[in-house]
């Protein structure tokens, strides 16, 4: 069995688009953790439950909808 990397990604998307999807994907991590820490909102018992839906909801589009190992080396090189 061989693995390739950047299999089974969603969309034609080119690498600008995939960095912005994960970077809408990153906000709501950011303001759930935020939440908890500063206690800015009143969910009371859901804030863990908002910081678990929104780390998996990052996961899911770094995996399906983030960029590949290879674009972001090819966007190193400049290529």
């Amino acid at each position: 069995m061989e693995m390739r990397l950047g299999q089974n990604r969603l969309g034609g998307f080119s690498f600008q688009v995939r960095r912005v999807l994960v970077g809408c994907a990153l906000v709501p991590c950011v303001l759930a953790v935020a939440n908890d820490y500063f206690e800015w909102w009143p969910v009371g018992m859901f804030a863990r439950g908002l910081i678990a839906a929104s780390f998996v909801l990052l996961f899911l589009v770094m995996r399906y909808l983030g960029p590949t190992v290879q674009q972001v080396r090819d966007h190193r090189r400049g290529d």
